[in-house]
């Protein structure tokens, strides 16, 4: 085999090395610009490294088939019976899927200015969005408390749980209460100031609240 071959972009061999270069390093980047401005529920650590996996494996197929109808048609029978057991739940994880997926039919049909230039505008594009709305990027979180009323009515609970939250939320709204034989059960939706709020407010509840059953469910990641 001449080894030269595989410097050589004109060569069919060449352009298969320098798309799956070019797949590689565009796939890093989706990979770094979806674990810094994504805002998911889901494990963005290990989710992020699949991205480039997925636009590699997509340049494959598409260098594979698309000189030969056969194949073409053999790979949508091979599709048809594949059945995938996790649903993709976070819009936002689709939408980089198919960035991802886009990068690898790009690369493997060699539309790579195309590409580079597309990808490169959205990533950007995305990215001043993010930074735009940043204010709205703040931790939002579902705090429920259940406890004793003891010698409070409701309105003295629910004011007591307010001033356990005090300052360290944003914004403070009651979602849901029940009141029964002695106890009441209240869901807050806050928007906290940091993501550091959590503790504090958590030992707040706890000194007005002794004997309550406290749980916080975080409604956005940011990491």
């Amino acid at each position: 085999m001449d080894w030269s071959l595989l410097l050589n972009p004109d060569s069919e061999v060449g352009a298969v090395v320098l798309n799956l270069l070019m797949v590689l390093v565009l796939g890093q980047l989706l990979s770094m610009h979806y674990r810094t401005f994504a805002r998911v529920l889901s494990n963005k650590r290990k989710f992020a490294p699949m991205l480039v996996f997925i636009a590699a494996t997509t340049m494959l197929v598409i260098t594979v088939v698309k000189s030969s109808l056969a194949l073409s048609l053999g790979l949508v029978g091979a599709l048809s019976i594949i059945r995938f057991r996790t649903p993709i739940k976070e819009p936002e994880d689709l939408a980089y899927l198919f960035l991802a997926v886009a990068i690898g039919v790009g690369a493997g049909a060699e539309q790579r200015l195309l590409t580079s230039s597309v990808l490169i505008v959205l990533m950007i594009f995305m990215a001043a969005l993010r930074w735009k709305n940043r204010e709205e990027d703040l931790p939002h979180t579902l705090l429920h408390v259940s406890a004793a009323l003891g010698e409070r009515d409701r309105d003295g609970a629910l004011q007591a749980v307010q001033s356990g939250i005090g300052s360290l939320a944003s914004e403070s709204n009651l979602a849901r209460m029940d009141v029964r034989a002695g106890n009441f059960d209240a869901t807050f939706a806050l928007t906290l100031t940091s993501g550091q709020s959590v503790g504090p407010i958590l030992d707040a509840l706890g000194a007005a609240f002794p004997d309550a059953s406290l749980s916080i469910v975080e409604a956005a990641s940011t990491d």
